[in-house]
């Protein structure tokens, strides 16, 4: 008797691990992830993927082992409709509602992403013209529940941001410090003009500050005033973030570099969709961060 499967439940299962069987393949196991150690077997297959087991520790594992969907109940599919929606830049209700999840499974799901995207965010270095320019932001403490932090913190304070954008689509923006009624050179020097390098020339935007840092700099260098277009992403980058932070009704500030790193890849010429996001951004190296670390992990600086 042949069996029907009106629903497709069953193709759906099938979809689903051929996907995930699919995402991994090229995900590369080096050592233990539980103990590092090297000294691994092959330990048979799980839903077509290949186990291995710890002689060390004893522990089993596979690639999908601290990649950024380990231990998630939820299948492949819904991960990836995830993805494209916040891509999208759609709410966390409409997420919810749309993929039948809870708000707050979606808003983990979206920081689990954001995570895994600030890892290498930010380049090792910039060349060519770097056009540098801030924005200075209100400190946020937007889902804060400690009464006490509450009930005796000192007044916000201005949080500055830096933006700088070299050549060959290589580009920052970070918070480097609160304002504390003077520049901080030495966060400005450790964060930002460490990542210069020094045969490139500095275009400063807007700022005494970062305008007189580029004049040493290119004095020193030898490097002539020349003229340069402006970089529309420093030139309008308050106004840019400013309506891209609304989106999401406001960011608390220790969360701020997160979702900066996003702010970045969707502001970088490479064309990226939300199936390039997965596969060249959320499958890299060790970037899984549990649940319950999310907000333990998160902080401003």
């Amino acid at each position: 008797m042949l069996q029907h499967d009106v629903k497709l439940k069953k193709f759906d299962l099938h979809t689903n691990d051929v996907l995930k069987r699919d995402f991994y393949k090229d995900r590369v196991v080096e050592t233990c992830p539980i103990c590092e150690s090297n000294w691994y077997i092959k330990y048979g297959f799980y839903n077509g993927i290949q186990r291995y087991k710890c002689k060390v520790c004893e522990k089993t594992f596979s690639r999908t082992t601290n990649s950024l969907w380990s231990y998630s109940k939820k299948n492949t599919r819904t991960w990836m409709e995830f993805t494209e929606l916040m891509t999208e830049n759609k709410t966390l209700k409409f997420c919810a509602e749309k993929l039948n999840i809870s708000i707050g499974t979606a808003f983990y799901w979206r920081h689990k992403i954001l995570q895994a995207l600030s890892i290498d965010s930010t380049p090792d270095s910039l060349s060519g013209v770097v056009h540098i320019g801030k924005v200075i932001i209100k400190e946020s403490f937007k889902g804060c529940r400690d009464s006490e932090i509450l009930a005796f913190r000192a007044p916000r304070e201005d949080i500055w941001i830096i933006g700088a954008k070299g050549q060959e689509d290589s580009m920052f923006i970070k918070p480097i410090f609160k304002f504390k009624y003077q520049w901080d050179k030495v966060a400005f020097d450790e964060k930002v003009y460490s990542k210069i390098e020094k045969d490139s020339y500095i275009a400063p935007c807007s700022d005494r500050n970062i305008n007189s840092v580029a004049i040493r700099h290119n004095r020193n260098n030898r490097n002539k005033s020349i003229k340069v277009e402006a970089e529309y992403r420093i030139k309008y980058l308050w106004p840019n973030l400013k309506k891209w932070l609304s989106i999401f009704h406001g960011v608390a500030s220790k969360y701020l570099q997160r979702y900066l790193s996003f702010f970045i890849i969707m502001n970088l010429d490479k064309v990226i969709d939300y199936m390039g996001l997965i596969y060249d951004r959320l499958f890299e190296g060790n970037r899984f961060i549990r649940t319950d670390e999310i907000r333990i992990r998160s902080s401003l600086f």
